[in-house]
């Protein structure tokens, strides 16, 4: 039986690197934040490498599923994960190699930005998107590719051109917020693209924690305000999981791992913060603990070759 990668998996891969860059500041909570962070970075570089390859040969041998893809309302969206795990990919190598880590940082931010403009700027033109495509992944190459490369270019020092991206992100995400949620309240969205709905948690932990590292990681009002809405989405979602998973666990869960990672990674410097150290603590143990269980009920499907 052959196995046609599909764009979403790379939610796997954008998971694991995004929880290891949130070990790689943990070292105020323990001493062992260096390896665990090896670990998880290695992990995700290796299922990266090995999601491109597939989606390389998918290229070649299934174009047609790449054409119906793009095409799709709703689908396209999911292109925007391929850049924003190369930034990723890029943030976790910078400790092992600047040169390859500078590359895959640029490639994604240069990446993104041609895939928005031609895959986005088309949408403007009308009779192609429709009111009932308004879902979560649409913040993928608005909010979270821009987010992402705010991050990734302080990373390399690029501090002024971050602020663009990071104003870009913020903007976008205000704009679409208000449609989705509409969408959401008049029309039920489908089961099998209920489990998106994780990504809705993103937009304020990924922009908290890009926040954060243009800014120098000060733990101001507006890193308050943004957890503060961040949270309130999670008690929504937390409120509808019985609804999103009601076909049970599947690797869309996964739309939940980019909010929950950056929340790991914005509780390391809440927990720096001498009033927030608590709170940020257990932050930071619930979005790890969320994540392990992704990972666990992944690796109990692909055991039971249902991945």
């Amino acid at each position: 039986m052959k196995f046609i990668l599909p764009t979403g998996y790379f939610a796997i891969t954008l998971g694991v690197s995004a929880l290891s860059l949130a070990w790689r500041h943990a070292e105020s909570i323990t001493p062992y934040a260096p390896q665990v962070s090896f670990v998880l970075g290695s992990v995700a570089f290796v299922l990266w490498l090995l999601f491109i390859s597939l989606f390389i040969i998918r290229c070649f041998k299934h174009f047609d599923t790449i054409k119906e893809e793009y095409n799709c309302p709703i689908r396209f969206s999911f292109f925007a994960l391929i850049p924003i795990t190369a930034m990723l990919m890029g943030d976790i190598l910078l400790a092992w190699s600047s040169i390859l880590g500078e590359i895959l940082i640029w490639l994604g931010a240069i990446g993104q930005l041609l895939y928005a403009l031609i895959r986005i700027g088309a949408l403007w033109q009308g009779n192609i998107f429709t009111d009932t495509a308004a879902l979560p992944p649409f913040y993928l190459p608005t909010v979270a590719t821009n987010f992402t490369a705010a991050t990734s270019l302080t990373l390399i020092g690029h501090n002024e051109l971050a602020i663009f991206f990071l104003g870009a992100g913020f903007i976008a995400w205000f704009m679409f917020e208000p449609i989705l949620l509409q969408r959401l309240r008049l029309n039920e969205t489908p089961v099998p693209l209920r489990a998106s709905f994780g990504i809705i948690l993103a937009p304020a932990f990924v922009g908290s924690a890009a926040y954060l590292v243009v800014t120098g990681g000060q733990v101001d009002l507006v890193v308050k305000m943004l957890w503060g809405y961040g949270f309130l989405q999670l008690a929504f979602l937390l409120r509808l999981f019985g609804w999103i998973a009601v076909k049970g666990f599947n690797v869309g869960f996964w739309s939940f791992s980019f909010g929950l990672a950056s929340m790991a990674n914005g509780a390391t410097y809440l927990y720096q913060t001498p009033e927030l150290a608590t709170f940020g603590l257990v932050a930071f143990i619930i979005a790890n603990m969320a994540i392990a269980f992704l990972m666990i009920k992944t690796s109990a499907k692909w055991l039971r070759k249902e991945f």
